[in-house]
């Protein structure tokens, strides 16, 4: 079958005027979606930031201005390391602090250093985070929140102190289950009596209040011991102390129905024992120690100082061995947050030792003089030859000249020592 060249056309051809309005709708459909693009993906203007972790300026969602804010505070993580715990602490401001150049002036708790610093706003009603820095990379801020324990911190009190029109006013009353009680440390006092300390944690942006009565209550006895009657957001440590007698009942703080309670707990001490406590060098001794006073909240930990030099924190029995003579003055202390305790021993080290001489007049003849510390009660003497003796201060004569090793060993209420030298007994 044959066709005409001129009948036979693509579907597209430019000369078809369905191929133009084809293109025309392409044509629009790119200058739209470029449009599009250019909408969305437009960097901040000159009133926005991509740096949203210190912010100059802060606004709420509906575009409040926070700057004339009622007071400021600086919230604190503190990370303890060696004891594997963590704390906030709030430190209340008089001014605005920058969160450039805010450095803190107070002392951190003990052995604890910061991680994170947060910069709070409050208007009487609501806290705002106005920024935050972190002192340590943020993978390990995350890791010491989700690993370590959350503990009471003692850490010293605020070193600013807001005015008084900067205390925020509480708004409301406290919701079931928002409001949690806690205790911390207990600390025996020297007279006996007992101090500890109380915080709480509640779970509202703004503050509330609960008088004392009965969902604000101390038992037995009083129940107002000086706990808050205000309560700020957020969590809060060793914010009162209370100190009972050492024949109190246990002490128990109930606040919306919620309970905590604290007691008695040991005293500090330790006890160390030293086996042996004198000897020979070298002299091998071991050392164990019986402390009490630790509690969950307030571990105990200790030092040795063994007196020629070396320390340790080991808790277990261990051995030490002293190389030379000497008296060495040995000391335990065992401390926590509360007290400390200190023992303390003496390790004496003699030394088995003699001295000879021999006879002018015949050469083969040898004096021999124990100089041993100790008082040693039993000499024994072997002088390389086959031959020995009893004495402590033995005069021998040898049948043929050479070396010859001569050992002393000696025994009494110190123990057993052991001393050898070399003698050279010359030809006649």
């Amino acid at each position: 079958m044959a066709y005409d060249m001129k009948d036979v056309r693509t579907a597209m051809d430019p000369s078809d005027n369905h191929y133009h309005f084809v293109l025309i709708i392409i044509v629009i459909s790119l200058i739209i979606a470029a449009g599009i693009s250019v909408l969305f993906t437009a960097g901040p203007g000159p009133e926005q930031s991509s740096n949203t972790s210190l912010l100059p300026h802060i606004s709420d969602s509906s575009g409040q201005d926070l700057s004339s804010a009622d007071s400021w505070i600086v919230r604190i993580l503190w990370v303890d390391h060696q004891n594997r715990t963590y704390s906030f602490q709030d430190y209340p401001q008089e001014t605005r602090p920058d969160p450039d150049v805010y450095t803190f002036q107070g002392d951190p708790p003990p052995g604890a250093e910061a991680a994170m610093i947060r910069f709070l706003s409050w208007d009487g009603s609501t806290e705002r985070t106005q920024g935050a820095r972190y002192i340590m990379d943020q993978e390990m801020v995350t890791s010491v929140l989700n690993r370590y324990s959350l503990m009471a911190s003692l850490s010293a009190l605020p070193v600013a102190t807001p005015l008084a029109t900067q205390t925020p006013v509480p708004s409301g009353t406290p919701v079931p289950g928002m409001l949690i009680p806690e205790s911390g440390v207990v600390c025996r006092n020297a007279d006996g009596s007992y101090t500890a300390r109380f915080g709480y944690i509640s779970r509202h942006d703004h503050p509330v209040s609960l008088p004392v009565g009965e969902l604000n209550m101390f038992h037995p006895g009083s129940a107002d011991r000086g706990q808050p009657v205000v309560f700020l957001p957020g969590i809060h440590h060793d914010v009162f102390t209370i100190t009972y007698p050492a024949d109190a009942t246990n002490q128990a703080w109930s606040l919306m129905n919620k309970q905590v309670s604290v007691g008695t707990v040991p005293e500090v001490n330790t006890i160390i024992t030293i086996e042996p406590v004198s000897g020979y060098a070298p002299l091998e001794v071991r050392f164990s120690q019986r402390s009490t006073g630790s509690v969950t909240n307030n571990p105990l930990s200790g030092t040795w100082n063994l007196g020629d030099g070396t320390t340790t924190s080991e808790s277990d029995p261990f051995f030490h061995r002293y190389e030379n003579p000497g008296r060495y003055l040995v000391s335990y202390t065992v401390s926590n947050l509360c007290s400390q305790a200190r023992d303390t021993g003496v390790v004496d080290v003699y030394r088995a030792s003699y001295t000879w001489e021999d006879d002018p007049n015949d050469p083969a003849t040898i004096r021999f003089h124990s100089t041993s510390g100790g008082d040693p009660d039993v000499w024994f003497w072997d002088f390389g030859d086959g031959y020995t003796s009893w004495e402590e201060n033995p005069v021998h004569r040898y049948q043929n000249p050479g070396t010859y090793k001569v050992g002393l060993t000696l025994s009494g209420k110190h123990g057993k020592g052991t001393v050898v030298h070399s003698i050279i007994v010359p030809s006649l």
